[in-house]
């Protein structure tokens, strides 16, 4: 079978990306209606902003299927594949560990400058993970490899010169929680070790998603004693919320692919919007495992944002893939082609410049709101540029 580019995958890779750097800037203007921010903790319910984070959950799932029959087409060994998978995985969640602590640094106590220690953190990474040409030159061959051991070289420095807690009480970098990137790297982790368990069948993986959501209601419910070897998955239930959104891609990407991609558009949409339907209704009987709670990761959350995207997916497929019509999409191509590079961009900057620079206008309402939509438009077009100028990361 020959592995496929589906142009819809990454335009909804790209509209995800960009939301997910909106919201963020989206989170530090105030005056803003509720339905523009995160459901706060302890509260019962979402918003779209609460569907963006599981988004990129469910594509990163979608994506699985063609990545795996591409490295197959292509010949690679099994060994080959597991460490790109774990090397991947291990990359997702050391940079989500890194962010997460420089948002916990003690700016005081660091040994160096917040803004020094944060930008040496994205230029590292940039250094680590760029994409670099491919060459048969042995020392341009060199050259990239040292690149990335300096890469490495200043994220060990970092480590060593981190410091957060209080005075008396100062420590190292410690994983608080993993960051977004990490989350989605345990998750893709989980997902695609149930993938190959599959061995690629629908009907098997549907199986391995039914066990999954299972033993997340089991571990999510008051009312059942878990035996000892299981309460200590009880802290783990956020990871298994995603890779439920993660493994609801995977399938929505085999009902794709069974056939062919082109064959037979208006069934496979039919199939996907009926999927998700049945996440829809399933979500709904198991709100009362948690409630519905972005920051609790609770089942009906996960299901809901994984059904919006069985809803929203098709439309981009039908009008993208199907009906051709794609220039209105030209404008998150870049992020859909270097994601990472989309996402740390944001930070790198403020890094540099600081927060200082947005004046109280700016920060507040409606022009708040467009400031945020601005910023994250020009990020597009920074990505674009840089992307031409060779920086195209990739874990």
């Amino acid at each position: 079978m020959k592995a496929e580019r589906i142009l819809s995958i990454d335009i909804f890779r790209g509209l995800t990306i960009f939301l997910m750097v909106f919201v963020n800037e989206l989170a530090g203007v105030s005056n803003i209606p509720d339905w523009m921010k995160h459901i706060p903790p302890g509260e019962n319910g979402m918003t779209f902003v609460d569907v963006v984070f599981p988004a990129f959950l469910f594509i990163v799932g979608m994506a699985i299927p063609f990545a795996v029959l591409s490295r197959e087409v292509k010949g690679e060994g099994v060994w080959s594949f597991w460490g790109h998978v774990l090397t991947r995985t291990l990359g997702l969640v050391v940079l989500g560990v890194y962010m997460v602590n420089a948002e916990e640094m003690n700016r005081d106590a660091n040994l160096i400058s917040y803004g020094l220690w944060a930008s040496s953190l994205y230029v590292a990474a940039i250094l680590i993970w760029n994409r670099y040409p491919k060459t048969t030159e042995k020392r341009q061959g060199q050259i990239y490899l040292g690149l990335k051991l300096v890469g490495v070289t200043i994220l060990i420095v970092l480590y060593l010169l981190f410091r957060k807690g209080t005075e008396g009480e100062l420590t190292g970098m410690t994983p608080s929680w993993w960051g977004i990137l990490g989350l989605i790297g345990w998750a893709y982790l989980l997902s695609i070790i149930a993938y190959m368990l599959s061995d690629k069948n629908l009907v098997a993986l549907v199986g391995i998603f039914a066990g999954l959501l299972a033993l997340l209601l089991l571990l999510r419910s008051d009312a059942v004693s878990l035996p000892s070897i299981l309460e200590g998955l009880k802290a783990q239930t956020g990871h298994l919320a995603h890779t439920v959104v993660t493994l609801s891609g995977i399938i929505c990407s085999l009902l794709l692919m069974k056939g062919g991609v082109m064959d037979r558009p208006s069934v496979k949409i039919r199939h996907m919007l009926i999927l998700g339907v049945l996440l829809l209704v399933i979500g709904y009987f198991v709100q009362p495992f948690g409630g519905i709670s972005k920051i609790a990761a609770t089942p009906s959350w996960a299901l809901f944002s994984a059904a919006s995207c069985c809803f929203l997916f098709p439309l981009v497929y039908w009008l993208v893939d199907v009906k051709g019509i794609k220039n209105w999409a030209n404008f998150v191509k870049p992020a859909g082609q270097n994601p990472l590079l989309t996402y740390i961009l944001p930070p790198l900057l403020y890094a540099i410049l600081g927060y200082g620079f947005i004046p109280d206008l700016l920060s507040s309402g409606v022009p708040g709101f467009l400031r945020a939509l601005v910023f994250s438009l020009l990020m597009l077009l920074v990505t674009k540029w840089l992307t031409k100028k060779g920086i195209r990361l990739h874990l």
